[in-house]
């Protein structure tokens, strides 16, 4: 371990400590020690650069996807032949002939997404806010309209997103806060928001509120212990709210009528949820969760609620050496990602699901890496550069090359309309925003511009901008730059051989 401390922890507080997020302040004796404070004072604190992956990604399996064919159609990849002589210059002049696109005197979508990812987000381009204290939350509602901030302060903001200006329209104070907001998220309709927090509730209000007007639903039939909602999200319809919770539990509440159902994804209580996310934004029945043993787990709704013990999952899917920390969905009904702490992105195609003879030999390969804490250890090098797959994997790709640590970092999809769902983008430990390139795998973007840890980003629907908010307190607006497009590669320093001197010779004008 990083940190060789003693200390004394009461019987009551013992699944606290276990089963806390990153961040959580820890009673010790007659003292109190921050675990962002044992990261800095650790000799095991990590530098700033990206982690070296040596190996490519592997796309054999990942080429013969639907999900493959379907990314590379739908952001105007047609054929290499096409994309090599593309040219944005030709194209406008047959736009203008009225050539653009067979049947249409225009663009089409899939033409107008390739142009649009030619200029996707590659700099800081200003500070948007300075903030009190660590930002855990920077999402839009749908419709791009709104920007939600949640901060360790105990304020939810809401800014203008409409017409990128980013001024504040509203700032609540959130209640019940003994640590942090961990995690909110938008009604369909953007008229109210939900939040959570290290309690027992969850809370409702009005977007255009104040503190006034929150409303709360307790989780009831629940023994004494400390209860944490890392995850949450509005149902599709907006009549229910799921959350993701410590001691292996998925609570699911109707808004409506103020009752709360359990969930419970493993038959002892010492696992997390860590994240929860519905299927597909019109389906209010299936979700998936994101277990802190590396699991996924599919249920049904209207099916799973049957046990008090263990709740009946309709797929589970093996292949995270280490606990998920976010999983966010195509929208497809098929396909999700899912960010881990084995510092790990994977595709997940939920008709494929894993075959749980081989749980008992996987989970032994975990237990073989778990002798570290994410949120103050050094990351084993193994996780970066694994010998093989975890037995039973049936992920259908994986990207590495970000850094998961200290929290749980969140990983998206870019925006279907825009870009195709071309790129996936998250957060790092290093401050940088890392945007993968679905098709190949490899890292397109590493934006800088934070000091620490980018917990929550989020990509606005219609337009080339990330808005990101860090632990370093700030909120950074991110999009194209010019300047920053093209990099050339650094200039190859070997000494010139006597056939390459000759022809540089030769090519020299009189």
């Amino acid at each position: 371990m990083g940190n060789q401390l003693g200390f004394y922890i009461s019987s009551d507080d013992e699944e606290a400590f276990d089963t806390s997020d990153s961040e959580l302040g820890l009673n010790v004796i007659n003292f109190t020690v921050n675990a962002m404070d044992m990261e800095l004072r650790s000799p095991c604190y990590h530098s700033n650069d990206l982690p070296v992956i040596r190996n490519k990604p592997n796309l054999e399996k990942f080429q013969n996807t639907d999900i493959y064919k379907e990314i590379r159609a739908s952001s105007g990849l047609v054929s290499t032949n096409s994309v090599e002589s593309w040219n944005l210059v030709r194209a406008l002049q047959q736009r203008e002939n009225g050539l653009a696109a067979p049947r249409n005197s225009s663009f089409s979508d899939n033409q107008k997404r390739y142009i649009s990812n030619l200029y996707i987000p590659n700099k800081k381009s200003q500070r948007l806010m300075s903030l009190d204290s660590k930002v855990f939350v920077t999402k839009f509602n749908r419709s791009g309209s709104k920007l939600l901030t949640a901060c360790q302060d105990g304020f939810v903001r809401i800014y203008d997103g409409a017409k990128g200006t980013y001024h504040l329209l509203n700032r609540i104070r959130a209640r019940d806060v003994e640590w942090s907001i961990i995690d909110a998220d938008f009604s369909p309709n953007g008229q109210h928001f939900a939040y959570s927090t290290w309690s027992r509730s969850f809370f409702i209000m009005p977007v255009d509120g104040n503190e006034d007007d929150c409303q709360w639903i307790d989780v009831n039939g629940l023994p004494h212990h400390r209860l944490a909602i890392f995850s949450l999200r509005y149902s599709p319809t907006g009549d229910k709210i799921i959350g993701g919770s410590n001691n292996a539990m998925i609570i699911v509440t109707d808004i409506r009528t103020r009752n709360t159902q359990i969930l419970r994804t493993h038959r002892m209580p010492g696992t997390d949820v860590n994240c929860v996310s519905f299927l597909h934004d019109k389906d209010p029945n299936v979700i998936v969760a994101g277990c802190d043993d590396g699991l996924l787990k599919v249920y049904d709704l209207r099916t799973s609620f049957r046990s008090r013990e263990l709740s009946k999952s309709v797929a589970s899917f093996i292949g995270h050496f280490d606990g998920v920390t976010y999983i966010d969905s195509r929208n497809d009904g098929y396909h999700v990602l899912s960010n881990s702490k084995d510092q790990s992105i994977k595709i997940w195609d939920m008709r494929q699901p894993s075959n749980l003879r081989n749980r008992s030999r996987a989970r032994q390969q975990q237990l073989d890496l778990a002798m570290w804490d994410y949120r103050w250890n050094r990351v084993p090098r193994e996780f970066y550069n694994p010998h093989k797959a975890l037995e039973g994997d049936s992920s259908i790709m994986t990207y590495r090359g970000h850094r998961v640590t200290k929290t749980l970092l969140r990983a998206k999809f870019s925006p279907l309309e825009q870009t195709g769902q071309r790129y996936i983008y998250t957060g790092c430990a290093t401050g940088r925003i890392i945007i993968y390139d679905v098709l190949t795998g490899k890292i397109k973007e590493a934006i800088e511009g934070h000091r620490n840890v980018i917990r929550d980003l989020d990509w606005h629907p219609d337009r080339a901008e990330i808005v990101s908010g860090s632990w370093d307190t700030h909120v950074h607006l991110n999009n194209f730059s010019r300047s920053n497009a093209n990099r050339l590669p650094k200039p190859d320093k070997r000494p010139l051989r006597r056939s390459r001197r000759l022809a540089n010779r030769n090519l020299t004008p009189d």
